[in-house]
């Protein structure tokens, strides 16, 4: 018997928690047999009865709405490799359905988003209501013999606290992504190659979990994970805890998610660093920073949207509020900046106006190299602001416009500068190298990706460190010194072969003693494609070296942005602090002469 909408609704309200349990038929396809070994059902578009333990609501009120089923007891013996939980996708059953009631259902079986599930329901029958809901205890990693496909559907509980790897979908989705621990891209710590690429796909099936919110809807507000509600001020950063999980186990398109039918636990255990530590007397601070796209459309009618930053005047003055906290906190004599506008160097231009705003507030001020060529015809360049009373300017501005720095990698600028307080003379060269994008269409293209790790790109990248440090070499600022300092975003993780180009040329890797590491997080893995490194001369004055870890650990809903962003979450999610300036952490080398 077939069913319309209307009497299956009618049919639902009479059979759930307040009618008569009535004896549930004894033959019926078991939940493993309808799961199978394989990664869909094997018994797709067919029409059966099965039973089980209504273990959670799932997306109560939604369209996606519907519960979850558990094997009985004595079920489950169809295969040792199937999933014992199936989801039943009914909105109907879904609000009068409770877990622990034990039902006989009827409908067809299908992949909805490659979730296995029982839809188009004919019958509903209440067997039981107060059956025992017992949670699968996981940990993770995966263990060897396990995973994810044989645990789709299941109420799982996670018997330790997880890691928050990545926040990206938080602000649009309400989900973050756990681990174990914190997650490392594979060629920050090994060499490139099929190891390093194997281990990458382990993480993804063995060690990582999306957490999702349990509301199926976009742009949830409030946005609240268990108690804690999301602002400007009480973020969720990478790095902190989350103990007490249960939920159950669905698949979608994009992978598996646990949807939770407890309370979870936040636990800030990554706190906010404070400002860097203050810089010693006499002492020498450069540092680097990406501006994430600081462009003022200066030159360009009408201005906003500009091409790849800001798309108001407010957007703008929000961004410029963020990065201007962030450049002055910084407290250095030398700042590279990357992804500055590339309009000029005129008083309207993006890189003046920046430091016009950074002026209003710093210390002590600042003003920018200007070069007498064109940085490129990059719609970003990177750039360099100096403290006249720390440092004064020696020799010329150099640019690298040749090969392989005519495309793809930004011409990198180089100044020199003599520190008042020691006389030393430092050359820095600020850097932004190809990212790993936009991979070439050819896929014999000597760029193309080759699957070890290092994405597309590479062969220039590594050309580009290599020509980099045979300019660097030949003291392109007209000034003679052996302290030569390289910074910024190479676009290359620490094991990747532009950064063991440069060190086998002689530059050494600047790391940070204690603090983080990284600059940078993708795709729930941290790493950093921010670097410097030191020709030994200046090497051997480094008094300290440090990551500012404000950025890449930050959601990205607390930048400047507005879209997808209620009015009140525009307020609500915006700070003008250094917090989430940008999505690459600033770096600090220090020197004492």
């Amino acid at each position: 018997m077939t069913y319309s909408v209307l009497s299956l609704a009618l049919l639902l309200s009479v059979t759930g928690s307040n009618a008569a349990v009535a004896a549930c038929d004894p033959g019926y396809t078991e939940i493993s047999a309808i799961q199978g070994s394989g990664d869909a059902s094997p018994l797709v578009n067919q029409q059966l009865t099965t039973q089980g333990i209504v273990t959670a609501v799932v997306y109560p009120g939604s369209d996606a709405a519907g519960i979850t089923l558990q094997a009985i007891a004595a079920d489950g013996q169809h295969s040792a490799n199937a999933a014992h939980s199936v989801f039943i996708a009914d909105r109907e059953a879904a609000a009068i359905y409770q877990p622990g009631q034990v039902l006989q259902v009827s409908g067809t079986v299908a992949e909805i988003n490659q979730l296995t599930s029982l839809t188009q329901l004919s019958q509903i029958k209440l067997c039981d209501n107060t059956a025992a809901i017992q949670p699968v205890k996981l940990s993770l990693p995966l263990a060897p013999e396990q995973h994810w496909e044989q645990l789709e559907g299941a109420l799982l509980q996670i018997v330790q606290p997880l890691v928050v790897n990545d926040t990206y979908q938080l602000g649009r989705y309400g989900e973050i992504t756990l681990a174990d621990s914190r997650l490392q891209v594979p060629t920050d710590t090994m060499a490139p190659g099929k190891a390093a690429v194997e281990y990458y796909h382990q993480q993804q099936q063995r060690h990582m979990l999306v957490l999702d919110d349990g509301l199926y809807q976009q742009n949830p507000q409030p946005l609240q994970l268990g108690k804690l509600k999301i602002s400007a001020g009480n973020t969720l950063r990478i790095g902190d805890s989350v103990s007490g999980l249960t939920g159950v186990l669905l698949q979608d398109a994009r992978g598996y998610r646990l949807v939770p039918t407890a309370t979870p636990v936040f636990n800030h255990t990554n706190p906010r660093p404070a400002k860097p530590a203050a810089k010693p007397v006499n002492a020498l601070r450069v540092a680097s920073f990406n501006v994430l796209n600081y462009f003022n459309g200066e030159g360009q009618n009408p201005a906003f949207p500009t091409r790849r930053g800001a798309s108001t005047v407010a957007e703008l003055a929000r961004q410029q509020a963020k990065t201007v906290a962030a450049l002055a906190a910084l407290d250095a004599d030398v700042i590279g900046l990357l992804e500055v506008e590339n309009n000029g160097y005129g008083q309207q231009g993006a890189l003046a106006s920046l430091a016009t705003a950074l002026n209003k507030v710093a210390a002590k001020p600042y003003r920018f190299i200007i070069t007498r060529e064109q940085p490129g015809s990059d719609a970003v360049k990177v750039a360099l602001l100096y403290r006249p009373s720390s440092v004064s300017v020696e020799g010329k501005a150099a640019l690298l416009l040749h090969k392989p720095f005519d495309w793809g990698s930004r011409p990198p600028l180089a100044q020199s500068f003599r520190h008042l307080a020691s006389s030393a003379l430092v050359t820095v060269s600020i850097n932004h190298f190809k990212s790993k994008g936009s991979c070439p269409k050819d896929e014999n293209s000597v760029n193309a990706d080759k699957q070890d790790g290092q994405a597309c790109w590479n062969v220039l990248r590594t050309a580009s460190a290599k020509a980099l440090s045979d300019w660097l070499h030949s003291q392109p600022t007209g000034v003679n010194t052996d302290k030569q300092l390289i910074l910024g975003d190479l676009n290359a993780y620490r094991m990747e072969d532009p950064l063991r180009t440069l060190q086998q040329h002689d530059w050494q890797y600047l790391s940070a003693a204690s603090d983080a590491q990284y600059s940078y997080v993708y795709r729930g893995r941290t790493g950093s494609l921010d670097h410097a490194l030191a020709s030994p001369a200046l090497a051997k004055h480094l008094s300290n070296m440090q990551h500012w870890a404000i950025n890449a650990d930050e959601p990205a809903l607390l930048d400047y942005n507005v879209e997808f962003k209620s009015p009140a979450q525009q307020q609500l999610f915006y700070a003008p602090t250094p917090y989430r300036s940008s999505d690459h952490d600033p770096l600090i080398a220090t020197f004492q002469f």
